[in-house]
């Protein structure tokens, strides 16, 4: 059937005001009652749902444009809800996600922060989530602790490799970071800070790709790196700051030219 694409968005606000200002901001439509209902029996009988509910099921309209100069705008919504908290799983199971233009998915992030995000990450459904740490391959594990980080309001750990937060969530300024991975890590590997009005946005990148004049041309000429990168899971902590200007040079100018923002 092939791999799905999740981006997952947390809100710290009720499941029914959170989908009124989904509806506002995209053409978000809702299935029928029975649908949900036989969707959480069969994830029920799959995973222990560790005390979310599935609330609604939905289709968001929302055009992303890609490299190979077509576009598609059909995504699954799954709204969960616990302890009034809610979580929007966003579903792409076509391969074209991959090509989705930076720009356009960080104006599609910018409509989920407007709704009021307070984490947006995301992963496929073909990562062993015992890759990351967790006990058991559960999706309901990882969305335990998306919310269990933002009920903290502290992000110690950077779930993958495009993620976006509530600036109150990281007390850390912009700048270069070393990623500090389990042992046995074959090479280095950083993120980059950068404040997005009241949000900040993670962008991890090894150094070989900014180090080898081949990789690092990729990152520049490749408009999609985005797509890829924030549903690609990574579990990893937040070191020391870098001061190597080179490479802090070389990761602003990737940011640029995936967002066409300018350094800050």
């Amino acid at each position: 059937m092939g791999t799905t694409y999740y981006v997952v968005a947390v809100f710290d606000k009720p499941w029914g005001e959170v989908l009124e200002k989904l509806s506002r901001e995209f053409k978000y439509t809702r299935e029928l009652a029975y649908q949900r209902e036989r969707r959480e029996e069969h994830l029920k009988f799959i995973f222990d749902m560790r005390g979310f509910r599935l609330v609604a099921v939905g289709e968001l309209h929302y055009e992303l444009k890609t490299t190979e100069e077509d576009s598609f705008d059909w995504l699954e919504v799954e709204t969960y809800s616990k302890e009034n908290m809610t979580l929007l799983q966003i579903g792409v199971s076509t391969g074209r996600w991959l090509f989705v233009l930076s720009p356009e998915l960080m104006k599609f992030l910018g409509k989920l922060m407007r709704v009021g995000a307070v984490l947006i990450c995301g992963y496929t459904d073909d990562h062993d989530l015992r890759d990351a740490g967790f006990e058991e391959n559960n999706q309901f594990l990882f969305y335990e602790w998306l919310v269990e980080t933002v009920k903290r309001k502290k992000l110690e750990i950077v779930p993958s490799d495009v993620t976006i937060v509530k600036k109150e969530l990281l007390d850390l300024e912009d700048g270069l970071y070393e990623l500090i991975e389990r042992p046995g890590r074959e090479e280095e590997e950083y993120v980059l800070i950068k404040r997005l009005d009241s949000y900040k946005i993670l962008v991890s990148v090894r150094e070989s790709d900014l180090t080898d004049e081949e990789g690092y041309r990729e990152l520049i000429e490749d408009k999609a790196w985005f797509g890829g990168d924030i549903t690609t899971l990574i579990f990893k902590r937040i070191g020391k700051k870098i001061k190597n200007e080179f490479l802090i040079k070389r990761a602003e100018e990737y940011f640029k030219a995936q967002t066409g923002a300018e350094p800050y």
